[in-house]
Parts: C-alpha cells; sequence; structure tokens
C-alpha cells in the first residue's frame, strides 16, 4: 500500500495542484446576473415642460459580470441618470436609455428603453392678468 501511494509521487503532485488551480480559476471565473431595481434622475429637462406626474420613477435593471464584482456593488452607489437633451419644445413624448453609473469594469448592465410623457407648464398667472 505505501508503495503504491508513493509510486510516481512526483505526477499525482502535479495532477493535484492542477486540479487545485483549475478549481480556482473556474470559481474566480462565475458569472452573477443580479437584478435591481433603481430610482431614476432626471436631467436636462427642456424649458416650459415637465414630467407627467404618472411616470414611473424606478426601473429594473439587471447587472451582469463576474459574482465576486457584482456582490461587491452596492445598489445605493448606483444611479441611473435619464437625460431629456433632444427632447424638442412641444415634444410630448420622448425614448430615452437610461445610463447607470458607476459601475465597476468587468459589469455591465441591460437597461430597457424608458418612453415618457412630457406635459406643457402652463402659467397660471398670464392667464388671470386680463380678467380682473
Amino acid at each position: 500500500m505505501k508503495r503504491w501511494f508513493f509510486q510516481n509521487i512526483g505526477l499525482k503532485f502535479l495532477s493535484l495542484l492542477i486540479a487545485v488551480a483549475l478549481w480556482a480559476y473556474v470559481g474566480s471565473r462565475q458569472v452573477l446576473e443580479q437584478r435591481l431595481s433603481l430610482h431614476l434622475e432626471f436631467s436636462d429637462m427642456p424649458a416650459g415642460m415637465t414630467l407627467d406626474p404618472n411616470v414611473h420613477t424606478n426601473i429594473s435593471v439587471t447587472l451582469v459580470g463576474r459574482k465576486d464584482r457584482v456582490l461587491e456593488i452596492d445598489p445605493q452607489d448606483l444611479h441611473a441618470v435619464v437625460s431629456l437633451h433632444n427632447a424638442q419644445p412641444g415634444q410630448k413624448e420622448i425614448t430615452v436609455h437610461p445610463h447607470i453609473q458607476p459601475l465597476p469594469s468587468g459589469v455591465s448592465v441591460n437597461t430597457p428603453d424608458i418612453t415618457l410623457k412630457l406635459i406643457p407648464i402652463v402659467d397660471n398667472s398670464k392667464k388671470h392678468k386680463g380678467k380682473y
């Protein structure tokens, strides 16, 4: 029995070393998908316009990346920013793509496009000026 154990000890040790290295490599490369709900932040609102009060201010996103990188992300640190700089005056709807920031390297995010309804701001003080 002892002879069997020590026979080709170098090859046995090498195979054990390769197995541990492969196990560590595969374990570190596991990909994880995690769904999060993030609060939307709006920027570049066109002058004289506001968002429909019924607009959803949360968005569901999916983070994809190495398991260790995805698990270290604190959802409170992520911001879903929607820029309305492409909106034209008088435009009633705009489709935008939220930008999620900051993301660590090796992590990507899947976000859906959002259609927002814009409403013109009505200045009631101008309506009533001539009626008094």
